[in-house]
């Protein structure tokens, strides 16, 4: 942390954001209540959030792009602590004011360097237990390719504990996942959720809620996300990305904490990223964007990255215009990273909607928390083919029980009571 004459690298004490699991608890169903069950925070206004998130997304912008002048950070340390937990820039925010990259006020410093010591204790824990786990795999002839955060976190970011992680994402093999999972639960592992392409599993003795609300906690939940394929279904109502077509499996860049497993080249990797990203508005976090710049920006320069090979890929098995929107947004928040070609060739291949609900974001309101769209929700469904399918899933959701189903419709009567719902 920045020494300044009020503040000569004091802390926050580790614990002052702790909150119990019952307020947890009672939380969510206040956010249920209120017809927006994403925002969790009763004493933020969602402007001040929103003036904090651009705050947040100015100085990334600035740093990124190389600022003469280290950028100041000031307003209410509540309002942004909340907008760097929620764009998952707290911790990286926290590691530029420590290295004088930024220059917060001291009280908004104290917050940030409560987030990164945090996030580097839970990033080192994540890691020994990926290693251990991916050791555990090999051993029994089980190829991983390790994905996301688990990767880029290591490969490129500027630090170990900068970017946080909810979970630890591993591909195999489709015909070795069964023995995988066994592997995981003679481990102690306890299978969480089931998706058509994944399965998520809880460590033995992890706990189910998190610890704070306002920043990634040493100790919140982790999962193991177990994919079988790394084709992306962005709504129910879109076509599939294919991106198993681009042999994740032969991948042969090592992982950066092990030798034992791989992980995705490029182009196949950008487009993982960029996909996932502007799969859903509520995944199109200023984390993710600052993640495909730096991911951009070291592979160009290397040479690992060639936006030729990026656009025959692309045309070849149709990713194109699912990266538009975390591309566009990248290119939004650090100028001259996307070329304007290969944006340009993604705007074609992507739905009307889609080019419409993008045009009117921007990189610090582009992430959905606070509102419910019904353009937003339907953009991915050209043609009246892809809208009937989309609206037969939200009628009938796959939701795993009775309680979960219920869970779904409750929320979203209240959305309507409320009058969340928008155009």
């Amino acid at each position: 942390m920045i020494s300044t004459p009020d503040n000569t690298n004091e802390h926050i004490d580790f614990d002052a954001e702790n909150i119990s699991e019952q307020e947890v608890s009672r939380r969510f169903k206040w956010a249920k209540r209120q017809g927006n069950p994403a925002w969790l925070w009763p004493d933020i206004r969602v402007e001040d959030w929103r003036a904090a998130l651009e705050q947040v997304a100015r100085v990334a912008s600035a740093v990124l792009s190389g600022a003469a002048v280290p950028p100041r950070l000031d307003g209410d340390p509540a309002a942004i602590g909340l907008a760097g937990y929620t764009s998952g820039l707290g911790p990286l925010l926290g590691w530029w004011a420590e290295t004088g990259a930024i220059l917060p006020s001291p009280a908004v410093a104290r917050v940030l360097d409560l987030h990164l010591r945090h996030n580097r204790i839970r990033a080192a824990r994540l890691d020994a237990a990926a290693v251990d786990l991916i050791g555990r795999l090999s051993r029994q002839g089980i190829a991983v390719t390790v994905l996301k955060g688990a990767d880029t976190g290591r490969a490129y970011f500027p630090a170990p504990g900068v970017r946080p992680a909810s979970d630890i994402d591993l591909l195999v093999r489709a015909e070795q996942a069964s023995a995988a999972e066994a592997i995981l639960r003679a481990e102690g592992f306890a299978e969480a959720s089931r998706g058509a392409r994944e399965s998520s599993w809880r460590p033995p003795g992890c706990p189910t809620a998190p610890r704070s609300l306002t920043l990634v906690h040493a100790d919140d939940p982790w999962s193991i996300d177990l994919h079988s394929a790394l084709d992306l279904m962005v709504s129910a109502g879109a076509p599939l990305a294919a991106l198993d077509a681009g042999a994740p499996m032969d991948s042969r860049r090592a992982w950066a904490p092990g030798s034992e497993a791989t992980a995705l080249e490029q182009p196949l990797l950008l487009f993982h990223l960029a996909i996932h990203a502007g799969a859903g508005l509520q995944n199109l976090t200023l984390l993710r964007l600052v993640e495909l710049n730096l991911v951009i920006r070291q592979d160009v320069a290397a040479g690992r990255l060639s936006w030729d090979a990026f656009l025959a890929l692309g045309e070849r098995i149709g990713l194109l215009g699912f990266a538009y929107p975390a591309l566009t947004l990248c290119e939004a928040l650090t100028p001259g990273v996307v070329p304007a070609l290969v944006l340009a060739r993604c705007a074609r291949a992507t739905p009307r909607g889609v080019l419409r609900v993008v045009r009117r974001l921007t990189p610090a309101t582009a992430q959905r928390i606070e509102r419910s769209s019904v353009g937003e929700h339907f953009m991915w469904t050209d043609g009246w083919r892809r809208r009937i399918r989309q609206l037969a899933a939200d009628i009938a959701p796959r939701a795993g029980s009775w309680r979960a189903l219920w869970s779904i419709y409750e929320k979203r009567a209240w959305r309507l009571v409320r009058g969340r719902v928008s155009r």
